[in-house]
C-alpha cells in the first residue's frame, strides 16, 4: 500500500522526495525503471527535440518508451518554437500517455541554448509565457518547467521566468542552481532554490544542483525549503542513492544483480544499440572495486551481449556475489 503523498503536482501525489534527473544519455528506458524501483518519485524522459519529434525521427519516440511501472512518467520536451511545442505535446499525450509534460529551459549545451532553446528561452520571456500558455492549453495533463537561474551570471532572471510559467500553466518549477555560463566545476548555488520556494510558496520547487549523497539532499531540503531534489550526475554511479543509501552501503550482490539486470533490460528494450550505452553505467558501479586495468578494458570493449554477460558473471562472482 503506498504511503500518504510527500507532495502534489496539480492531482498527481508524488511519493518520495527524491527524484532522477532528466539527462540527455543517461535517463533511458532502463535506468528510468531501475531508480524508479529504487525510490525516485518519478521518471522523467530525455528531451524530446520537437523540431526532430515533428519530423517523425524514431530516436525520438524511443526516449518515450516507458513501462507502466515507472508511472508518474514526464515527458520532457525542448524546442525554441512554441507553438511547435503545444503540437507535438498534444501529440505525445495522444500516443503515449504521459502523466505530465515538462518543457525543458535547462540544457546548457550550445548546440541547443545557441539557437533559444533550453536554457536560450530564459533570454526570450514572451517565448516562456508562450510555450507554458500554448502547451498547457494543448494537453490534459500538468506542464511543468525546469530552468537554471539564468543564461548567464548577468541575466538571473529565474524569478521572472517561474512567474510568468506559474502565471500561463505551470504546476511545479524545477530549479538547477547554476546559469548556463557555469561549469559543472563549479558550485551550484542553493540559494536561488531558497528565493524561488518563498516566492512560490504554493507551488511545487524543486532544487537541483551538486546532490551527491543522501546527506546532500537532506541539506538541499532543510536549508532551501524546496519539496524534493532532482539528483542528476551522482546517480549513474549510485542509482541507490533514491533509497537514501550512500554507495559504500550497498552489498556487491546488490551491484551484481542490478547490473546485469540492467544490461539485460537495455538489451530487450534497445537490441540494436544497448551495449555501448551500458558501458558507462557499468564502468562506474565497478570502480569503486579497483578492478585491474586489463579486466576493465575487456569488460568495457567487449561487443557481444553473451559474451559480456559471462565477464560479469564471473568478474561478479570473484568479487564475492552469489550467482544463480
Amino acid at each position: 500500500m503506498l504511503t500518504q503523498a510527500d507532495f502534489f503536482i496539480a492531482d498527481i501525489p508524488i511519493h518520495s522526495r527524491l527524484i532522477l534527473a532528466p539527462m540527455d544519455g543517461i535517463s533511458d528506458a532502463a535506468f528510468r525503471l531501475l531508480t524508479r524501483r529504487l525510490g525516485s518519485a518519478y521518471s522523467v524522459s530525455e528531451f524530446i527535440n520537437t523540431l526532430d519529434y515533428a519530423n517523425q525521427k524514431n530516436y525520438q519516440k524511443k526516449r518515450l518508451l516507458a513501462r507502466d511501472e515507472e508511472r508518474p512518467f514526464v515527458a520532457q520536451l525542448l524546442d525554441n518554437d512554441a507553438v511547435r511545442m503545444a503540437e507535438c505535446a498534444a501529440r505525445i499525450e495522444e500516443e503515449f500517455q504521459p502523466d505530465m509534460i515538462d518543457i525543458n529551459m535547462g540544457c546548457a549545451a550550445k548546440s541547443v541554448a545557441g539557437r533559444g532553446a533550453g536554457v536560450g528561452m530564459m533570454r526570450n520571456p514572451q517565448l516562456v509565457k508562450d510555450a507554458v500558455a500554448l502547451v498547457s492549453r494543448a494537453v490534459k495533463v500538468p506542464v511543468t518547467v525546469k530552468m537554471r537561474i539564468g543564461r548567464d551570471s548577468t541575466t538571473q532572471n529565474f524569478l521572472e521566468i517561474a512567474n510568468l510559467a506559474a502565471e500561463n500553466g505551470a504546476k511545479a518549477l524545477a530549479l538547477h542552481g547554476r546559469t548556463g555560463r557555469i561549469s559543472y566545476q563549479k558550485p551550484a548555488q542553493w540559494q536561488p532554490i531558497a528565493e524561488l520556494k518563498r516566492a512560490f510558496p504554493q507551488v511545487p520547487v524543486i532544487g537541483n544542483g551538486d546532490v551527491s549523497t543522501p546527506a546532500d539532499a537532506r541539506r538541499m531540503l532543510e536549508e532551501t525549503g524546496c519539496d524534493a531534489v532532482m539528483i542528476g550526475r551522482a546517480a549513474k554511479a549510485n542509482p541507490w542513492i533514491f533509497s537514501w543509501r550512500d554507495r559504500d552501503e550497498v552489498s556487491i550482490q546488490e551491484v551484481a544483480e542490478t547490473t546485469l539486470w540492467q544490461l539485460k533490460d537495455m538489451l530487450a528494450t534497445n537490441p540494436e544499440n544497448a551495449i555501448m550505452p551500458f558501458r558507462k553505467y557499468l564502468k562506474a558501479y565497478l570502480e569503486p572495486y579497483q578492478l585491474p586495468r586489463e579486466t576493465m578494458r575487456t569488460l568495457l570493449t567487449c561487443s557481444d551481449a553473451n559474451e559480456l554477460l559471462t565477464l560479469l558473471n564471473y568478474t561478479f562472482t570473484k568479487l564475492g556475489a552469489s550467482i544463480e
